[in-house]
């Protein structure tokens, strides 16, 4: 029986972001602050696919990625930059044929790179799957938002392209499409991230070890880090906004550090009834990262545009400044009037 759900289907390639990988002999290959386990499985496995087309390429990360899935970069072909790019990875942005960036399209998303690309003369090009992003920033891009990763569109350009899929790669990119789907729980999941996740596993990917790995390995820290987000647990709007702050002393406490605390959103979510989720992380003094899931209808991307952010329907984010109370009430407000109801923080 139909449910009557539209899912997304791929389209082809754009042929001109595929003339542009063949032709590139020195391409830099960027992602998103951050980066998680699309963003890291993109990279590497564009990274690979170039070398097999005999070229010379650069992947830069500006901040590390969860120990939990440094795994999936097998060859460690991934240059984690130190705070401000240093001379030779400047060096290496001016000296690149083509840029290529995966998993965003905002230029703001780039970080301690993003001054040096807007200074490069190499034509710029992009795979993405979000709902936002500077379009007229890249010659070329392949944005689909209805994608359930980045990491199956790259899968698509790597057939494209007529490359081997490594074993490597496809392990990569089954991490890639597996985690941004929730393990293939979330809305942008559907039988099309099955097929895509069949069809790496017919090629020897083991999913068995790799959930073990990523969701069933944490340190007993990070563990009773959770524990402490959990009991500061509040709710509004019965129960349909949920919500919890990680402040900087709870985070020293336990000596966790920001990176590891990817999943922590997701367990905040088990709530019944709850229909917005937000976790709302400090990361500096006054500076705080919000990230934010919907369970229900409800659009929580709009939130996140509200305050300069940004992601898809169903998981965004932004950063914010200001104290705890003010940022709290800031993102109830928007809330509330997304849910259409009122009332005081």
């Amino acid at each position: 029986m139909s449910s009557g759900i539209q899912l997304w289907e791929p389209g082809p390639v754009p042929s001109g972001l595929l003339a542009a990988l063949r032709k590139s002999k020195q391409p830099l290959i960027l992602t998103h602050i951050y980066p998680d386990g699309d963003a890291l499985g993109s990279a590497v496995s564009m990274h690979r696919t170039l070398q097999q087309l005999g070229a010379r390429p650069r992947t830069f990360l500006t901040h590390p990625v969860p120990a939990k899935l440094s795994f999936i970069d097998h060859d460690s072909v991934a240059e984690l930059l130190d705070g401000e790019p240093s001379s030779k990875q400047l060096d290496a942005a001016r000296e690149a044929d083509l840029i290529i960036v995966v998993d965003t399209s905002t230029r703001d998303r780039l970080g301690h790179m993003k001054s040096a690309i807007e200074l490069s003369d190499a034509p710029r090009v992009c795979i993405d799957h979000h709902l936002d992003g500077d379009m007229d920033f890249f010659s070329e891009i392949w944005c689909e938002p209805g994608s359930p990763s980045t990491g199956n569109l790259v899968l698509e350009v790597i057939e494209a392209l007529e490359c081997e899929l490594l074993s490597t790669t496809a392990e990569s990119l089954f991490v890639a499409i597996a985690t941004d789907t929730g393990w293939f729980r979330y809305s942008n999941s559907g039988s099309v991230a099955y097929r895509y996740a069949a069809k790496l596993v017919e090629l020897g990917v083991d999913p068995e070890p790799i959930f073990q790995r990523i969701f069933q390995s944490f340190s007993m820290q990070r563990t009773l880090l959770l524990g402490d987000l959990l009991a500061a647990l509040e709710s509004r709007e019965g129960n349909k906004i949920v919500f919890s702050v990680l402040s900087e002393p709870m985070r020293r406490h336990r000596g966790v550090d920001l990176e590891d605390l990817d999943g922590f959103v997701d367990s905040l979510g088990q709530v019944g009834g709850s229909e917005i989720v937000i976790l709302v992380v400090e990361v500096g003094a006054g500076r705080y990262k919000v990230s934010l899931r919907s369970r229900g209808e409800f659009s929580v991307h709009t939130i996140a545009a509200h305050f300069d952010g940004g992601g898809h329907a169903k998981a965004a984010g932004c950063r914010l400044e200001g104290t705890e109370e003010q940022i709290l009430s800031r993102l109830l407000a928007e809330c509330r009037k997304t849910l259409g109801v009122g009332g005081a923080a």
